[in-house]
């Protein structure tokens, strides 16, 4: 018997095979191939080689400490999640593939499959659009020494309508008689 493969592009051979192969439901593999390459981009060396070493609580915890991190928390912990069930599904298989059944293999009627893969992937899109780089839409306004507003979601193409209707929001906490 071969040695086994318990590395990062092991794995995420693993999860582009069980896609195609169909032991596992196509769309939970493409979420758990894309958690994967997002979380397993910051691991170390040994880590890298050797998957059973990783602890992924540790890992997200890691990459949220760092200054740059552009995975919003929400997506981290979809990500922790997810990685998780992949490498649970990637050890049970190196261990047994004739027998192997995914934790994620629950088969839905096909259109509820397709409704929710189409679904899944349009959040995945927005989540990767939307914090690609860096978290340019959320925008510090300082309005004293010890005090900043952010402001986030503005639309590229703001109209001054629009523009207006913001102000009139905020002007309407404003206590007291002080104008500009």
């Amino acid at each position: 018997m071969a040695e086994q493969n318990y590395s990062k592009n092991g794995l995420l051979d693993f999860l582009k095979e069980a896609a195609v192969t169909g032991i596992m439901n196509p769309g939970v593999a493409r979420s758990r191939k894309t958690a994967a390459e997002k979380l397993l981009d910051h691991v170390t060396a040994e880590e890298r080689i050797n998957l059973r070493m990783l602890d992924v609580d540790e890992l997200c915890s890691r990459i949220h400490k760092m200054e740059d991190s552009s995975i919003r928390e929400e997506a981290m912990n979809l990500y922790n999640s997810r990685l998780k069930s992949a490498l649970a599904d990637y050890f049970d298989w190196l261990n047994n593939p004739e027998a192997f059944t995914s934790t994620g293999s629950n088969m839905a009627p096909v259109k509820q499959v397709q409704k929710r893969d189409l679904e899944e992937q349009k959040a995945l899109e927005s989540i990767a659009l939307h914090h690609a780089g860096t978290q340019d839409d959320i925008i510090p306004i300082p309005l004293r020494e010890d005090l900043i507003v952010y402001l986030q979601g503005l639309p590229l193409n703001l109209t001054g309508a629009e523009a207006k209707k913001i102000v009139k929001v905020v002007k309407a906490y404003v206590q007291g008689a002080d104008d500009e």
